[in-house]
């Protein structure tokens, strides 16, 4: 796994989505990754804005020192009047992690995560069975397909699928319990 991570380009990289739920862009998603060394951040960063979802914002911070995950964060506020507030962190610890989500914190006794969701935005997931997922907490397993696609299975069986041009994530698609979103890379002009 450390090949295909270190073959992540060394200058700093950030990409823009848009997100759509059916036909309609919903807001953006942007993507955010600074090298420094032996360590690398990772910053993703989404805003909705519907009258189906009312507003929703998401953050992830994933910190690596080495190609180690030693830190993610992950919050989501949802604004509406049942506003669903959300944290989940991920820490590297003497033997293993400590996964804090919702409010209870708990050992995940691995010794190291080398890939992660939001690493899916910056590298093809060539020879990867899974990754884990700073917002559950947990593994996913993920099955490369044809063209460039490959399928992220989700606890519940569900998958969601991320296609690949030339290297670079161009589509997400997302099976969300109100429907299907996806998010599509807006080309710099």
């Amino acid at each position: 796994m450390f090949p295909l991570l270190t073959a992540v380009s060394a200058a700093g990289q950030s990409q823009t989505y848009e997100i759509l739920f059916g036909n309609n862009a919903v807001g953006l998603l942007e993507v955010k990754q600074d090298p420094s060394g032996a360590s690398r951040r990772i910053h993703i960063r989404s805003r909705v804005q519907s009258k189906l979802f009312s507003r929703m914002e998401t953050d992830i911070e994933a910190v690596y020192q080495h190609n180690i995950l030693i830190r993610a964060r992950v919050t989501r506020v949802q604004a509406k009047a049942n506003d669903d507030n959300r944290e989940t962190l991920t820490e590297k610890a003497e033997r293993g992690y400590n996964v804090t989500r919702k409010g209870v914190k708990a050992p995940f006794p691995v010794p190291q995560i080398t890939f992660c969701v939001s690493d899916l935005y910056f590298a093809e997931p060539h020879d990867i069975k899974e990754v884990y997922s700073e917002t559950m907490g947990r593994f996913l397993k993920i099955r490369q397909l044809e063209d460039g696609r490959y399928a992220l299975v989700m606890q519940d069986g569900k998958q969601n699928f991320y296609t690949y041009s030339k290297g670079r994530l161009a589509l997400v698609e997302i099976n969300h319990a109100l429907g299907k979103a996806s998010f599509r890379l807006l080309e710099k002009k």
